[in-house]
C-alpha cells in the first residue's frame, strides 16, 4: 500500500484514502476521472457526490437547476425535469438554460 499524500497514512486505496477521506480518482466505473484538487465534494465530470459514495455506497448527484439529489443513472431530474443528458444521443447537457441538444438539436423542453 502507498502512503496518502494528504495525511501520510498507509491507508491509501485506489480511489480514496480511508483515513482522511481524500478522493484521488472518481469511484464511478464509467467515469474514473483523476481528482487533482483537494476538498472537492463532487466529481467535476459526472457529478458523483463523494461523501454519499464513501459513507453509504450510494451514487447520487445534485441537480444544477433545483439542487435536489438525483440518482446518477437518471437522464432527467424527477423534480424539475432538467435533462442531464440528451435523451436521443446521450450527449451531456452543459447548461440549465439549454433548449436544444448542442450535438443533435433535440428539443429539451418537455
Amino acid at each position: 500500500m502507498e502512503k496518502c499524500p494528504v495525511c501520510k497514512e498507509q491507508k491509501k486505496g485506489k480511489y480514496w484514502c480511508s483515513a482522511c477521506k481524500a478522493v484521488f480518482v472518481c469511484p464511478n466505473p464509467n467515469c474514473e476521472t483523476k481528482i487533482s484538487s483537494r476538498g472537492v465534494e463532487a466529481c467535476p465530470r459526472c457529478g458523483l457526490i463523494f461523501l454519499d459514495y464513501i459513507d453509504k455506497r450510494k451514487m447520487y448527484r445534485i441537480c444544477p437547476k433545483c439542487k435536489k439529489r438525483q440518482g446518477l443513472s437518471e437522464i432527467q431530474c424527477k423534480h424539475c425535469k432538467y435533462y442531464f443528458q440528451c435523451p436521443t444521443c446521450g450527449h451531456r447537457v452543459p447548461s440549465t438554460s439549454m433548449l436544444t441538444c448542442p450535438r443533435c438539436a433535440t428539443n429539451l423542453r418537455r
